[in-house]
């Protein structure tokens, strides 16, 4: 019985040790296409693994995620549900403004850069429980932050940095894939995209992502061993074939005929 027990563990592979995996990108990049592409071929060798997206994952980071991708959804919502609220006596007017477009939704570099890390903060904590057992693979984590704030806001670095290093933890991806498009190609596939995004369309232009793109190339220039640039403009297949070597090699995965 010894012996089958020594000859099993000498056959069967190791597992591969819990780790977290992101993907990171300017708008409409195809993230959430190889995220997908990637969960289907870990199931297929038997790897169990997680995915998650970032802002969001939790109660409250859903919400925030409404509020930051949504503003000229979700605040009318909120509005209107406290209308006759003691706590929120301007709800009406508030929610029949923002619906007559009385008000800009634009808000400061600071106030979004907070909102993502609140929505942060709770995504960590949650992250932290799952990692010492499974594989995450998650569509953004901090550096969206250090690229959209940091790059194309111009929020201070280490402002950025500091605030990262309070909600995180230490906690950090092992492996990041950027998946790098031109600016040009993003706003085609946004103007195909069927939920078209207005608070993106008004507030953001194209000199702003040339600064976010600018900024991830930058983060694969003094990480080159975790932030790995992959051509997100070829082929949807193509693109995986690019990923599918690391994640081979970091996973321990052999395709031996």
């Amino acid at each position: 019985m010894a012996r089958q027990a020594r000859r099993r563990e000498m056959t069967e592979p190791a597992k591969p040790r819990a780790m977290l995996i992101t993907f990171e990108g300017i708008e409409c990049a195809g993230k959430g296409t190889q995220i997908a592409l990637l969960m289907d071929y870990l199931r297929q060798h038997g790897i169990d693994a997680i995915s998650e997206h970032e802002p969001g994952g939790t109660l409250y980071g859903e919400a925030l995620r409404a509020i930051i991708k949504h503003p000229e959804i979700a605040l009318p919502a909120i509005y209107e549900k406290f209308i006759g609220h003691s706590d929120f006596p301007d709800a009406k007017e508030l929610a029949t403004r923002i619906g007559k477009g009385a008000f800009k939704l634009k808000r400061t570099p600071e106030c979004e850069f907070l909102l993502f890390s609140a929505a942060r903060a709770e995504f960590a904590n949650k992250i932290r429980r799952l990692i010492a057992h499974k594989i995450i693979i998650s569509d953004r984590l901090a550096d969206s932050s250090t690229a959209y704030q940091g790059g194309g806001h111009g929020l201070p670095l280490e402002l950025i940095e500091q605030v990262n290093r309070l909600v995180l933890r230490n906690l950090w991806p092992d492996l990041t894939f950027f998946l790098d498009i031109p600016v040009t190609e993003m706003f085609s596939r946004v103007a195909q995209h069927k939920e078209k995004n207005a608070f993106f369309e008004e507030y953001y232009n194209r000199a702003f992502f040339e600064r976010v793109r600018r900024a991830y190339l930058t983060i694969a220039e003094t990480e080159p061993n975790r932030f790995l640039v992959i051509d997100g403009s070829k082929p949807i297949a193509e693109v995986f074939e690019q990923i599918r070597p690391q994640i081979d090699g970091l996973l321990g995965i052999s395709h031996a005929d």
